[in-house]
């Protein structure tokens, strides 16, 4: 318990400063966003590339792990739309929220798979996120369209565009192909790209902080209570359930409930706003799910340490 809470608890010690570096103001709104586009775009993918071009793993043996994978996460599509029939929220506002239930937080899940499952299954997820991105923004631009009832004007077919232009997903393919391909790397390039790569995470954190907001928690205290209970246990739960009885390469297994209990995205609150959608009850569901996230994960962790890892 002890080495879960050295992993775990520093990614959120992260979070938290990053919030106190907002609350008080030290840095501009202005700041926060330019941050927040150096990692996403400059840092982050060089930290994806070099992790499945270093990695080893045989891509025809992952694709059953990929198929389990995707599946479960699918699962947790229909799970969203079971929950969304308990709580009383307009059409409006249920379809706002129906995606927060799988999407995930790509920081969050980098940062405490690095250290718990190695480079193996960093490139695991890597390979997992750059199939699930594009499934699952598929589905909340139609769903999302719901909630306005009319043609969104963020459509499926830009956002497609937009994901097949996802830097995160360039570098896994790249690394991906690099590594099948056996291109080597000069140890300049190798080095200036882990130098980058190295200072991603960390600052991916403190955007996450950042941007946590919180508009009408007592208001839509019945929609997060649902919505968190199906993101961060529910999702959980069929993920263990899969990954026992299909999954049996540990690290697979572990690497599908990490990503299953990830809090939802922050980005979720983009497209909301983009597509007209009620983003307050957004911000405040991600905003909740994360902090949320701080009990769940341990618990999460333990669990995978004790009967995958051990």
């Amino acid at each position: 318990m002890a080495s879960l809470i050295t992993i775990i608890l520093p990614q959120f010690l992260l979070i938290l400063f990053g919030t106190s570096l907002r609350r008080f103001k030290p840095f501009s709104s202005s700041f926060w966003s330019g941050l927040e586009a150096l990692v996403f775009y400059v840092l982050f993918p060089p930290l994806l590339f070099n992790s499945v071009y270093k990695s080893k793993f045989n891509l025809e043996a992952s694709a059953w792990f990929l198929g389990v994978a995707v599946s479960c996460m699918l699962g947790a599509v229909f799970l969203a739309w079971l929950v969304n029939q308990f709580y009383k929220e307009s059409a409006w506002t249920k379809w706002s929220v129906f995606h927060c239930g799988f999407r995930f937080n790509t920081y969050i899940g980098f940062a405490i798979c690095q250290p718990l499952l190695g480079n193996e299954g960093f490139a695991l997820l890597s390979l997992l996120i750059a199939i699930w991105v594009p499934i699952s923004n598929t589905i909340a631009v139609m769903t999302l369209s719901f909630a306005t009832n009319s043609e969104p004007t963020f459509n499926a077919f830009n956002r497609l565009k937009a994901v097949a232009k996802n830097p995160l997903i360039i570098a896994t393919v790249a690394g991906l192909l690099f590594n099948l391909l056996s291109i080597p790397l000069p140890q300049v390039i190798n080095i200036f790209i882990g130098y980058l790569g190295s200072a991603a995470l960390a600052l991916g954190l403190l955007c996450i902080g950042a941007g946590l907001t919180f508009e009408d928690v007592k208001k839509y205290r019945n929609l997060i209570g649902w919505c968190t209970l199906e993101r961060l246990v529910l999702v959980p739960c069929l993920a263990i359930s899969l990954a026992f009885f299909l999954l049996p390469n540990p690290i697979e297994a572990c690497v599908l409930i990490l990503f299953a209990a990830l809090p939802t995205a922050q980005s979720c609150y983009v497209m909301t706003s983009k597509m007209k959608g009620n983003d307050a009850a957004v911000a405040d569901l991600t905003s909740s799910q994360t902090l949320l996230s701080m009990l769940t994960l341990p618990v999460w962790t333990l669990l995978m340490k004790n009967y995958f890892l051990s």
